[in-house]
């Protein structure tokens, strides 16, 4: 990620690292509670009987990665996909090339090559997988690609689970704390150098706190951005 992003050591383990880990450890100490069936009622059409839902694997998942996050965007959706007992093929971004390449010597060392594979490439690539015939695509990205994506997987009904940057509007209003909030904005909106998809997109601020808010900004930017600490 550092060579990649130039990402310090912190945020790659506070906002990639850690937050896979903790999500793995969520899902390992909670699987066999999701894996029980789940009784419901009976139709009295069909009865007597009992009745339950039985979860069971979709088969084989698409997962498209990001580069602004590249393992949070692959490592973490496959964890739920090995929990729910799916194989997958996975495609990192190859804007962030050495964490690609990492993800596959991870996947290739720790997984069962039958039934988890990487693939590395470009567009080309990325087009095959949104061609294949997987049982879910899983895509971290752009709404432009994104939409993309979707109308790839549509021609062979392909359902998608999509997570897309978008417009993230940030409301400042009378009575608030304007010092915590601006402090709290810059440090999200510099957060991985502002490529974050929930990342503050615009400000709507009554205006008798513009002032004010534009010097706790500077200040924060100054301490946050300039400082290096993001």
């Amino acid at each position: 990620m550092s060579k990649d992003l130039k990402k310090n050591e912190f945020a790659n383990w506070t906002f990639e690292i850690h937050m896979i880990l903790r999500d793995a450890q969520h899902t390992a100490d909670h699987l066999k509670e999701w894996m029980k069936d789940e009784s419901v009622d009976t139709p009295l059409l069909i009865g007597p009987a009992k009745s339950s839902i039985m979860c069971e694997p979709l088969g084989v998942a698409g997962i498209m990665g990001s580069w602004n996050y590249p393992y949070l965007t692959t490592i973490m959706p496959l964890v739920a996909v090995i929990a729910a007992g799916n194989c997958a093929v996975i495609k990192p971004s190859e804007m962030s090339p050495h964490s690609s390449l990492m993800v596959k010597r991870l996947v290739i060392r720790h997984l069962d090559s039958n039934c988890y594979k990487v693939v590395e490439g470009a567009v080309n690539v990325a087009i095959k997988m949104t061609s294949t015939k997987f049982d879910q695509i899983i895509f971290t990205g752009s709404t432009e690609k994104g939409k993309l994506v979707a109308k790839a997987a549509a021609e062979n009904l392909v359902p998608c689970l999509l997570e897309l940057g978008g417009k993230s509007p940030c409301i400042i209003d009378k009575g608030c704390d304007v010092e915590f909030a601006a402090w709290k904005l810059a440090f999200m909106s510099f957060l991985n150098s502002g490529q974050t998809c929930i990342r503050p997109d615009y400000v709507l601020i009554d205006y008798s706190l513009v002032n004010e808010f534009v010097e706790h900004m500077k200040k924060a930017m100054d301490k946050w951005y300039d400082g290096g600490k993001i």
